[in-house]
């Protein structure tokens, strides 16, 4: 006949399942934000790279300068 647990034993197993989920949890978070951070860095170089090969851009300044210009353009 299996032994019984105890409410004590069945809260500490209950306390030790929540912990592992929440240690699991964070770590899903974490591979989320990662696979957001290297979409938006792959986005923002393609980007760049767009800039660069239409406009001739040498240098950030000449970057900003024409994204200003193209945005009163586009009206945003």
């Amino acid at each position: 006949m299996p032994k019984k647990r105890t409410d004590e034993e069945i809260l500490q197993e209950l306390e030790e399942k929540i912990e592992k989920m929440k240690a699991k949890k964070q770590q899903v978070e974490a591979r989320k934000k990662e696979k957001e951070r290297k979409e938006r860095t792959r986005r923002l170089i393609q980007v760049g790279v767009i800039f660069e090969k239409y406009f001739e851009i040498q240098s950030e300044e000449e970057a900003e300068k024409i994204a200003k210009a193209l945005q009163s353009y586009v009206g945003k």
